[in-house]
């Protein structure tokens, strides 16, 4: 079981990492650096392969505890009294700093939709054309919203 607190602890550090990151992303698509975007998108990647083999381990030590396919609270509930209050700590942060990294991450991804949306109305207005997801041009107008009554 000590294993696998470790390897919650990892997941907690590896998403307040992750947070940072994002932060400084959100930072630079407000402020429009587009190098500072597209270092953070790099390192957020190697972080998120990170994720990925502790995300692995876990289930391994997992299984090992007799927890498999189990959610945090079910752990909680079939784990020994001892072991309760430290695993129930470790979760509750694992939780916050998740759901931190998912409100920034919004705002991010937001800001950089509200981004690309505007450098796609520039090229629009400049070149008179439009492109479909596939980049072939499309000659007639789409609108953001539907007029339909």
């Amino acid at each position: 079981m000590d294993e696998f607190k470790k390897i919650i602890e990892q997941l907690i550090s590896v998403f307040q990492q992750l947070t940072k990151i994002e932060h400084v992303k959100l930072d630079a698509a407000a402020g429009k650096h587009v190098g500072t975007v597209e270092d953070c998108v790099t390192q957020q990647q190697a972080l998120l392969l990170r994720l990925r083999g502790l995300e692995q381990s876990r289930e391994r030590e997992q299984k090992k505890a007799g927890y498999e396919g189990l959610q945090f609270r079910e752990i909680l509930e079939r784990c020994p009294d001892s072991e309760r209050e430290g695993l129930f700590q470790l979760f509750d942060s694992l939780s916050r700093e998740i759901q931190m990294f998912r409100e920034v991450n919004a705002d991010s991804n937001e800001i950089l939709k509200t981004n690309l949306h505007m450098i796609d109305k520039a090229l629009r207005t400049k070149t008179g054309k439009t492109y479909n997801s596939n980049g072939k041009d499309e000659t007639n107008v789409r609108h953001m919203t539907s007029r339909r009554v």
